[in-house]
């Protein structure tokens, strides 16, 4: 299954990002892609963070954002990947 990079683009994310290169990988990932895998992981990470939980030792957000090609602050970033989870699964 091809994503098409131009409706990933309304949220306005770097086109040369690593989640656009991992969304045509192969499913070893629990029978998903690596990119679909990281997204559902980061979500998650993210709302645990913008509660003031820290996911594990050595998370930062400047890593979702770089994986991702996305920025602002972690309200902005949650927005974003709920957004791009809802065009990858074809609800928008």
């Amino acid at each position: 299954m091809k994503y098409n990079k131009k409706e990933i683009k309304v949220v306005d994310i770097n086109k040369d990002c690593q989640f656009l290169k991992d969304l045509n990988t192969s499913k070893n990932f629990g029978g998903t892609t690596m990119g679909l895998w990281n997204l559902a992981v980061c979500v998650g990470q993210v709302k645990l963070f913008s509660k003031g939980i820290k996911p594990s030792r050595h998370w930062r957000l400047k890593d979702v954002k770089n994986y991702f090609g996305i920025s602002g602050n972690t309200e902005a970033i949650l927005t974003k990947l709920n957004h791009i989870n809802k065009i990858v699964k074809g609800q928008i």
